[in-house]
């Protein structure tokens, strides 16, 4: 019984992102896989969001790296607190979350995306310095399955274009990929 409840834990520390404790990159790109396939199956949308904070590399240079962790940890319970039950928060890399939507649409997914934006530009990051509070902003890229890709590495790109366009744009806002263009 021990074995296995250990064999629980490892498991469950393989998926996890050690410093935010949501899903790791490793994880995001196998339950991405597998709702894909979902979402072919029974002909339902997806939506991916990439989430990128805006100015993290001048708060880590600022505050230091430890209050830049606090800020992951923080930020990464204010996203779980703005999703759904069955979305899957996760840590993609560095500064940049990812939040996978299942049986989402293009415009559910934008209403979302938006209402974690906003939150996250209400809240006050009160850890960082004693005669202020820190606020800080994102930039959310969108890409919906089938609307505006057909596959997987496709769909993260799109999101990502996104998001980048989103954080050249002037950040703190979302920006919805296009469609994919047909030839005939």
């Amino acid at each position: 019984i021990e074995n296995s409840e250990l064999y629980e834990v490892v498991l469950q520390e393989s998926k996890t992102d050690s410093i935010t404790q949501v899903w790791n990159h490793g994880y995001f790109q196998h339950v991405l896989s597998n709702e894909m396939d979902k979402a072919k199956n029974f002909q339902q949308p997806l939506t991916l969001l990439m989430i990128d904070i805006d100015n993290f590399k001048k708060i880590n240079d600022s505050y230091g790296h430890q209050n830049g962790d606090v800020l992951l940890r923080e930020l990464a319970k204010i996203l779980k607190s703005f999703s759904r039950d069955q979305d899957y928060i996760c840590r993609y890399g560095g500064e940049e979350f990812s939040i996978i939507l299942t049986n989402t649409s293009k415009q559910q997914g934008y209403d979302i995306a938006e209402r974690i934006r906003e939150g996250i530009a209400k809240y006050h990051f009160s850890k960082f310095h004693l005669s202020q509070d820190l606020k800080i902003t994102v930039s959310i890229g969108l890409a919906t399955y089938p609307d505006d890709v057909p596959s997987k590495e496709e769909l993260i790109a799109k999101a990502d274009q996104a998001m980048y366009i989103a954080k050249f744009g002037g950040k703190n806002q979302t920006c919805v990929a296009e469609a994919e263009k047909t030839s005939q």
